[in-house]
């Protein structure tokens, strides 16, 4: 191997930790926010709740889906990433 081919699998494999370190947050964090928001969906299946109490937990349902999107949407990028040619650098 030439030093610029050590030098570029060097760097491949750093790009790779990052990808890996930024996915296996994410994956936390929507485990984290799952754990979080099961409580309030629970509650908005519930008889005891009020009209009112049901329109603020269907916003923050809402909210919480989007969330939920927005990070499935950042961990299928980092997803690509890690595993495809993208990383290589020649």
């Amino acid at each position: 191997l030439t030093m610029k081919n050590m030098q570029n699998c060097a760097m491949s494999d750093l790009i790779y930790q990052f990808f890996l370190y930024k996915l296996n947050s994410l994956n936390s964090i929507l485990k984290v926010y799952k754990e979080r928001t099961y409580p309030a969906l629970q509650l908005l299946r519930s008889h005891h709740v009020n009209r009112e109490q049901k329109h603020y937990l269907s916003l923050l349902f809402q909210k919480a889906q989007e969330v939920e999107r927005n990070i499935f949407l950042e961990k299928q990028l980092m997803d690509m990433f890690s595993n495809n040619e993208i990383m290589k650098i020649d």
